[in-house]
C-alpha cells in the first residue's frame, strides 16, 4: 500500500473519481478510456514483479511476490460492474494481496459487457481456474477472490465448479460483492448519500448492460443470495457499512448459514464500496485480515470458520 491518508479527504477524491469516471455512462468506452486513464500509474508493492501473460488463454496480469509458493495460486476477479475495469485498476490491491500471503496472484482480464454479457465473464474465469488445476496447483491450495462485479464471478465459479465435479478452491474471498443482480438488491432500497462511487442508476446500467433483457425472475435465480450453496468452500466476505451492497452482504451472510456454508462475514463501519483500493489505514487493515484468512486455507493454518447470520 502507498502512504495512508485520513478517510474524510478519501472519501471526496473517491466522490470526484466516480463522477469524473461515470459522467458518460453509459457511453462504456469513454468510461473505459478515463477509468484507464486514471489508473495508469498503479504500482504493486516493491518486491512483487508484475507481468503481462495469461491463464488457459484468457489475459492476467500476474503479480509475483518474492520467494512465492510454485504451488498455490491466487485467481483474482476484478470488479467495475461487469463493463469496466482492467487488472491494472486494482493493482495496488492484488500487489499488497500477492506481498502479504507470498502468493502469486493472476488477475483475470475477462470479457466485458456489454460487447460480452453474461455468461462469456463467467466461461473465461471458469477457464482460468482450469488453467491453474492443469499447471498442477492443487484445488487446495488455489484461492478464488474478486471485488464488486468479482465477487460475483467468483461465487458462479463455485457453482460451474460443482456443477462440474471439479475439485473447490481453498476458500473464495469475497470484498463488497454484487450478491442480488435483481431489482431486490439494496443498491435500490438504501440510503446512498454515503456512497462515494455507486448510485442506484449506475447499478441500473450495469446490471442491464451484462443482462440485456434478461427477466427479473431469471436475475433472480442467477443471484448468489438466491443460490444452493452446498458444497461450497469456506468463504470470508468483506463488506463496508455505506456501501450501496451492504444490505445484501448482510442478506447473504444470513442465506449462507441456512445452508451451514462456512462464511465469516466482516462488515467495515463508515467506508465504501471497495475501500480496500484506497491508500489509507482501514485499507490496509482490511488487506491484512483478508491475506491472513487466504494462508491459513492454503498454507495449512486453519483458523476455524463459521456460518454468520
Amino acid at each position: 500500500m502507498t502512504a495512508a491518508l485520513p478517510i474524510p479527504p478519501q472519501r471526496f477524491l473517491s466522490r470526484m473519481l466516480g463522477r469524473w469516471w461515470f459522467a458518460p455512462a453509459p457511453d462504456w468506452d469513454r468510461v473505459r478510456h478515463r477509468v484507464t486513464l486514471s489508473t495508469s500509474n498503479s504500482r504493486a508493492p516493491r518486491g512483487v514483479r508484475v507481468e503481462t501473460g495469461d491463464t488457459g488463454g484468457i489475459p492476467a496480469e500476474i503479480l509475483t511476490p518474492t520467494a512465492a509458493s510454485e504451488q498455490a495460486a491466487i485467481l483474482y476477479l476484478h470488479g467495475s460492474g461487469f463493463v469496466i475495469g482492467a487488472p491494472q485498476m486494482v493493482r495496488t490491491l492484488t500487489g499488497a494481496l500477492a506481498a502479504a500471503t507470498r502468493t502469486t496472484v493472476y488477475a483475470v482480464d475477462y470479457r466485458l459487457a456489454p460487447e460480452h454479457p453474461h455468461p462469456a465473464a463467467v466461461d473465461d474465469t471458469v477457464t482460468a481456474y482450469r488453467a491453474l488445476l492443469g499447471q498442477g496447483i492443487p484445488a487446495e491450495r488455489i484461492a478464488v477472490v474478486g471485488d464488486s462485479a468479482g465477487g460475483t464471478l467468483a461465487l458462479d465459479l463455485i457453482e460451474r465448479v460443482c456443477e462440474a465435479r471439479l475439485p473447490v478452491p481453498a476458500i473464495v474471498g469475497l470484498i463488497c460483492p454484487v450478491l442480488d443482480l435483481s431489482a431486490d438488491s439494496s443498491a435500490f432500497h438504501c440510503d446512498p448519500s454515503r456512497e462515494p462511487l455507486l448510485t442506484p442508476p449506475l447499478m441500473a446500467q450495469f446490471m442491464d448492460a451484462y443482462l440485456p433483457g434478461v427477466p427479473e425472475e431469471t436475475r433472480r435465480a442467477l443471484s448468489p443470495v438466491h443460490r444452493d450453496l452446498t458444497g461450497y468452500p469456506p468463504m470470508v466476505l468483506h463488506s463496508a457499512s455505506d456501501d450501496l451492497l451492504a444490505g445484501d452482504a448482510r442478506r447473504f451472510a444470513t442465506h449462507a448459514a441456512k445452508f451451514a456454508a462456512p462464511l465469516r462475514h466482516r462488515e467495515y463501519r463508515n467506508l465504501w464500496h471497495v475501500f480496500h483500493a484506497m491508500p489509507m489505514k482501514p485499507a490496509h487493515e482490511a488487506v491484512t485480515d483478508l491475506a491472513a484468512a487466504l494462508s491459513d486455507r492454503l498454507y495449512g493454518h486453519h483458523t476455524g470458520y463459521r456460518a454468520v447470520p
